[in-house]
């Protein structure tokens, strides 16, 4: 299978590469020593993880001769030595980025090798790409709670909360070209290099794909609701009117962030009559009332509620990121549904689409700054306005509540449109098959 054909190249069944690997966990495990000594837990949390990825196949196998590759062990361990011994040798993050990228590959593959999970090697680098985006808004969010309710001084350390921020930003921007980056290269190892030798893995439990389909809400959330669909749709219609007439009033106060948010929002509004149109896929009244709604408020917050209004944001932020976590489910299930390499159960979807929408929001943060510094240095009022450290990590933090809303209610009100796409996308090759 081609699962093992191309994933398998990350292992080496040899002594030379045996040798290598479990010399440098024994160098992980000083490491980690020197790091909890000095009180750095979080650091040595890290080198744990790093250790019982590294180990897993030679344990689960029981062979103790099978090993990651020691190039791709040396990409994980080198910022671990380096944080430990000499952190200032390092000027940006993109050598600790390489790391989780190269964590993210291995443990994306062991996945595929010993649980019922199936991964085609090209999805393993995707999820490569949004892990290490993912990770850095995790880490960087998992440091401010602590500082704030700990009283620790892993980012506020005494900077202004703006500086803070820009800091971080620079980190989220390391982390893109930095996942970019190591998605090409792996996949140009992928291409070239030639599987691993003798390895033999556990057979897959058969999935069952079909376990989780409905196209109905759960019953509680329709009782709850109880707005028919000739009514979601005209409040839909009521809310594109409004950001119309938000348009015509941001451009006679010519005020830019307004006409373009509400530009950019209409456009994203009338998205599913244009699928319907294309591709003939009907979405849900209720979605498509989601999606406005998610615009239209933050429209109505960059004209005047983001700055007057508390939690406005934060609101605004949750919502959206349902959008996107709803848009993310149903993309990965209908690829899951239509590619037959591909299987993913419902637990492990839950656990993609919360890294797809982290990932999406330190994206989103980094097109807010770049946006802020463009806009400033050209003489305009920033169209996606930034406050600083606590504004950013709040964001994230309610960009995971709106992810959890939408995954948890994803597989009882989504997996109806994944089949409809990815039927589309069977009509789609067969097609380019017949020409």
């Amino acid at each position: 299978m081609e699962r093992i054909d191309r994933l398998s190249k990350l292992l080496r069944n040899t002594p030379l590469n045996a040798f290598f690997g479990w010399t440098m966990v024994f160098l992980l495990s000083l490491l980690g020593i020197v790091n909890m000594m000095d009180g750095r837990f979080m650091w040595f949390a890290l080198i744990v993880l790093v250790i019982c990825i590294i180990i897993a196949p030679a344990i689960i196998l029981h062979k103790l001769s099978v090993m990651p590759s020691w190039y791709f062990i040396i990409l994980t361990i080198i910022p671990i030595i380096g944080n430990t011994t000499a952190y200032h040798f390092f000027l940006t993050g993109i050598p600790v980025y390489f790391s989780v990228a190269t964590i993210a590959l291995l443990l994306a593959a062991e996945i595929s090798w010993f649980t019922s999970v199936r991964m085609h090697y090209k999805f393993a680098l995707l999820l490569v790409v949004i892990t290490t985006l993912a990770m850095s808004g995790l880490w960087h969010l998992l440091q401010w709670v602590l500082d704030v309710n700990l009283g620790t001084a892993f980012l506020l350390d005494g900077r202004s909360p703006e500086e803070i921020n820009t800091h971080v930003m620079h980190r989220f921007i390391y982390a893109t070209i930095t996942g970019i980056a190591a998605g090409l290269l792996f996949g140009w190892y992928f291409r070239k290099v030639r599987p691993g030798v003798g390895i033999e893995f556990p057979p897959h439990e058969s999935a069952n794909t079909q376990e989780y389909t409905t196209s109905r809400p759960p019953a509680p959330i329709r009782k709850l609701l109880g707005i028919s669909d000739e009514k979601q749709k005209l409040a839909t219609r009521i809310m594109q009117a409004c950001l119309f007439i938000l348009l015509i009033v941001a451009v006679f106060l010519k005020d830019m962030p307004t006409a373009v948010n509400a530009v950019a929002g209409l456009s994203i509004t009338f998205a599913p009559a244009f699928i319907k149109h294309k591709y003939n896929i009907i979405l849900d009244p209720g979605l498509t009332l989601w999606v406005t709604l998610a615009i239209f408020l933050d429209a109505l917050g960059t004209f005047a509620f983001y700055d007057n209004v508390a939690r406005w944001d934060n609101i605004t932020h949750a919502l959206s990121a349902s959008v996107v976590a709803a848009a993310g489910y149903v993309l990965i299930r209908a690829i899951d549904i239509y590619v037959e390499e591909i299987y993913i159960p419902p637990k492990v979807l839950f656990l993609f689409i919360l890294l797809f929408v982290l990932a999406t929001g330190v994206v989103w943060e980094i097109l807010e700054f770049l946006t802020d510094e463009l806009t400033t240095r050209l003489g305009y009022k920033a169209i996606l306005a930034q406050h600083g450290i606590h504004d950013t990590m709040v964001d994230l933090v309610f960009d995971l509540l709106g992810a959890i809303l939408a995954a948890t209610w994803g597989t009882a009100y989504l997996s109806d449109i994944s089949y409809r796409l990815a039927d589309k996308f069977e009509e789609i090759s067969a097609r380019k098959n017949t020409k």
